[in-house]
């Protein structure tokens, strides 16, 4: 992977959200100790670190939304079966043909 290349920055404001995430790639993927990647981009080991912790949270919110929303469709499709049942039991209670309704 390569360097990413450091934005500039005005004093107060903060860096973007994608130059942080190719800096925390960059050092996951580069071998490199913390320190020596922070130096090499300018940037201090804390920093890094605490990018890292934020990436890592927001990719576990994203599985946790993503298995919530499988429960949910989950949910719809035993109810869509359930109903489907019934309405068969419905109709060949009431002596019409199988599979039309």
């Amino acid at each position: 992977m390569m360097k990413p290349t450091r934005p500039p920055i005005s004093k107060g404001a903060s860096y973007p959200q994608e130059f942080r995430e190719e800096a925390v790639r960059y050092w996951l993927s580069s071998g490199h100790t913390l320190a020596n990647v922070a130096a090499d981009l300018g940037l201090s080991p804390e920093c890094l670190r605490s990018w890292r912790k934020q990436m890592e949270t927001v990719q576990a919110q994203s599985v946790t939304n993503l298995q919530s929303g499988d429960a949910t469709e989950l949910a719809q499709a035993r109810e869509i079966g359930q109903r489907r049942r019934e309405l068969e039991a419905m109709t060949s209670a009431q002596g019409a043909p199988e599979g039309t309704f």
